[in-house]
C-alpha cells in the first residue's frame, strides 16, 4: 500500500481515480501506481486535476499533493447564472 496527502485550506472531498477516496489533509491509503486525484466542489481551485505516481512512501512520508484556492475574481460563472 501507498500515502497520499492532499493539502487544501479548507477541508475538500478528494476523487482519486473518479472515486471518493477521503478528505484533504489527511493521510490516505492507496494502491500502488499512477492516479489521478482532484477534489470536489466548488470548482474555486488550481490545477483541477494532478496525475501522481505511488511508490515507495508510508504513513510519515506520504506523497504530497497541494491545490491552490482560487480568488473569487478568477472563477468564471457558472452557465445560466448572471455575471
Amino acid at each position: 500500500m501507498e500515502f497520499l496527502i492532499v493539502l487544501f485550506p479548507e477541508q475538500r472531498a478528494v476523487w482519486v481515480d473518479d472515486a471518493l477516496q477521503g478528505w484533504t489533509n489527511t493521510v490516505l491509503q492507496l494502491e500502488a501506481g499512477q492516479h489521478d486525484v482532484t477534489l470536489g466542489p466548488p470548482m474555486n481551485y488550481s490545477p483541477i486535476l494532478q496525475r501522481v505516481l505511488l511508490e515507495n512512501t508510508s504513513p510519515l512520508d506520504p506523497y504530497r499533493v497541494a491545490f491552490h484556492q482560487l480568488p473569487a475574481s478568477a472563477i468564471r460563472p457558472s452557465p445560466g447564472r448572471p455575471a
